[in-house]
């Protein structure tokens, strides 16, 4: 049975080369008056080009330069042209074997969607606009909102995790926010019998009570060295709502979403339904789930997979307005340069701060998802000052080889 939780694997089996993808393309609440360190001074306690107990291994010993932050998101759509070859790319995808493919792409040039296959047990077609569950790209918005609120003053980078915790039981191994933020909390991972919980009762509602009372106890002591672990995201969003007297999704469309009109990204759960329309896994896609299970309590993939994974794989987004959301991150609209620029520095091969890396021969920041019947990939291309977004509904679905042909269709390699 599939993992019907984030998966911590960025992708896995391949089913379609890089080569046939590119003859595709070519042919088609209050502060927190305690908090010590400024957000200066928190960032230079460590720098990218120090490996520190409590900081990722990074892949260069040089310090990461400071970011050139993107300009205002375009209005104008891409030329026809390579509209014409990004749309080709996914036609070639599909031709492949992929039940179904949607992209969006972002330069300095203009912006692009597009679809290609089944998004549905009804034969209907996959649009660009389709809501998708976005699974682990989660922990790149709950990564973005504590630093947010480190900005504000109402959390501390260094300060213990329990402190934002108020009065839930649960074991954070006297680990910091930062190392939370970095998985150097020492705490597990989700084990294969979330999958069976959340199967078993697709309508189930997951509070955090319930969340923290079936997380397993810590693996290793705090900071002494990388493990991935969803767990640790799922506290950093209740600790965000305890910093500001909101739910996470409230906390969400407050600070992230909504200056930046992102209406189709959302925390999925019983305060907002999921919008239509969804991209739907075909049944040889859904593993010991049915068609029938999608969707239950109006949430993708249902109400129990995003209410059990708070913060870590919870949300919900169409691929354009999650490229445009990254754009506005990277143009410094939501975050202060300084602190982008401790996102960058400190994510690598390694995931931290809400991105890691993929191999794509030039400086990437990435996040991907995989939960049963959804696959989707975030990447950010600093240098070319560039976004693509791939989802597809197959979770064994390689997607680095379509961003590699999107971004040639878009005239950026």
């Amino acid at each position: 049975m599939r993992d019907q939780v984030s998966d911590p694997a960025r992708r896995i089996a391949a089913v379609i080369v890089g080569a046939a993808l590119v003859a595709g393309a070519c042919t088609s609440a209050s502060t927190d008056a305690t908090v010590a360190p400024t957000l200066a001074t928190a960032i230079a306690t460590t720098p990218a080009a120090v490996a520190s107990p409590t900081s990722p291994t990074l892949s260069t010993s040089t310090p990461t330069p400071p970011v050139t932050l993107f300009g205002p998101l375009p209005a104008v759509a891409l030329e026809k042209e390579k509209a014409t070859a990004l749309q080709g790319v996914l036609d070639g995808v599909v031709r492949q074997g992929a039940p179904d493919v949607i992209a969006a792409v972002v330069t300095e040039d203009g912006t692009w969607a597009g679809a290609a296959g089944i998004g549905g047990p009804d034969g209907r077609k996959a649009t660009a606009n389709d809501e998708f569950a976005i699974a682990s790209i989660t922990k790149t918005f709950t990564a973005t909102l504590i630093l947010r609120l480190v900005e504000q003053g109402k959390m501390g980078l260094d300060a213990p995790l329990a402190k934002y915790l108020g009065d839930l039981k649960v074991d954070t191994n006297g680990a910091t926010v930062r190392q939370a933020l970095e998985m150097r909390a020492g705490l597990a991972d989700l084990g294969p019998d979330v999958a069976d919980q959340i199967h078993v009762d697709a309508a189930r509602v997951w509070t955090a009570e319930d969340i923290v009372a079936d997380i397993d106890p810590p693996i290793h002591a705090a900071g002494e060295s990388y493990s991935y672990s969803s767990p640790s995201y799922e506290l950093l969003a209740f600790a965000a709502e305890h910093a500001t007297g909101k739910s996470y999704a409230a906390a969400l469309r407050a600070e992230l979403l909504d200056p930046w009109h992102a209406d189709r990204i959302l925390d999925q759960g019983p305060e907002t339904p999921t919008p239509k329309p969804w991209a739907q896994p075909i049944g040889a896609y859904l593993g010991a789930w049915t068609p029938a299970d999608v969707g239950v309590g109006g949430s993708i993939l249902c109400i129990s997979s995003a209410t059990r994974t708070t913060g870590g794989g919870s949300m919900a987004s169409d691929a354009p307005s999650l490229a445009a959301w990254a754009w506005h991150l990277f143009a410094g609209d939501i975050l202060e340069a300084p602190t982008l620029n401790l996102m960058r520095a400190s994510s690598g091969p390694q995931f931290a701060y809400g991105f890691g890396r993929a191999p794509f021969g030039v400086e990437n920041y990435e996040s991907a998802g995989a939960k049963t019947g959804y696959g989707s990939q975030l990447v950010i291309f600093p240098l070319s000052h560039a976004v693509v977004v791939v989802f597809a509904n197959d979770v064994d679905f390689m997607t680095d080889p379509v961003v590699s042909a999107l971004l040639k269709a878009a005239g950026m390699s």
